[in-house]
């Protein structure tokens, strides 16, 4: 298997908690990496587990720190992608894990030999429970089952497109600050073909826990209505980025049709 150089773009906002795991799984990846953290200001630690895994990543890999006083998720991975200096870019949020080398280039192949304009993992909790397990078999189920009807509903944790696609689509919309990944996995699938790669991910269920089965029944009308029209329901809607490591939540408007 010939390994692909890839550029992987994490925004970060007060991930001091789970980012050393994401870090470290990458530590082993035989591909040249370029990583690029694009940190919101984090009010922890996160900007010194950047520091500190950064003699980590050597010989073709290289880890960049970029730190950007706006916060946003569509924002900081447009300032990662701008930066990018591979064809393959991976998008994924700092509480995914990458379990092997194998994995994360059985992954990246996919996307290569199938020639998709943009792609998404399986995702797995990392903690245990049989509802959580329950809850993502019925999450991807959902994906599955929109994307038999042409919608990719992908979600940000692990979003692979290339650089030609990124720049041909307009990138992230920096006016969505929830299902922006949605909303982008479109416009990237009218320029080629949406697959989900059946490789199994490990990611942190943290917002599962918090709000289970009551956070994905609230979203089912918002889903049916995706299947239907293409297009999210247009809402001020609690948004935890940044919360899980102690800080202040924020609170965003989701507008996406």
């Amino acid at each position: 298997m010939k390994v692909k150089p890839v550029s992987i773009v994490i925004p970060t906002l007060n991930e001091e908690q789970y980012l050393p795991r994401l870090l470290e799984s990458l530590v082993s990846v035989t591909s040249p990496l370029d990583i690029i953290v694009v940190d919101g200001a984090s009010e922890d630690g996160t900007v010194h587990v950047v520091e500190r895994f950064s003699s980590s990543f050597q010989r073709d890999s290289s880890l960049t720190l970029i730190q950007s006083p706006e916060r946003g998720i569509s924002l900081q991975r447009n300032k990662g992608a701008e930066q990018a200096t591979h064809d393959i870019l991976i998008f994924c949020d700092a509480d995914i894990v990458f379990p092997s080398d194998e994995v994360f280039q059985r992954i990246v192949t996919e996307l290569v030999e199938k020639k998709y304009a943009v792609a998404a993992p399986l995702l797995r909790p990392i903690e245990s429970g049989n509802d959580l397990k329950r809850l993502y078999h019925i999450l991807t189920l959902m994906q599955k089952l929109l994307l038999f009807f042409g919608r990719p509903f992908f979600a940000g944790s692990c979003l692979l497109t290339s650089k030609d696609v990124f720049k041909r689509a307009g990138g992230f919309d920096e006016t969505i600050m929830l299902g922006e990944d949605v909303d982008y996995s479109i416009r990237a699938a009218k320029l080629g073909r949406a697959g989900l790669v059946h490789i199994e991910l490990p990611v942190s269920a943290r917002r599962a826990i918090k709000y289970g089965y009551k956070w994905l029944l609230s979203e089912l009308p918002n889903l049916f209505r995706f299947l239907l029209t293409g297009k999210l329901k247009s809402e001020t809607i609690y948004y935890p980025f940044g919360e899980y490591g102690g800080q202040k939540p924020h609170h965003v408007t989701r507008n996406t049709g």
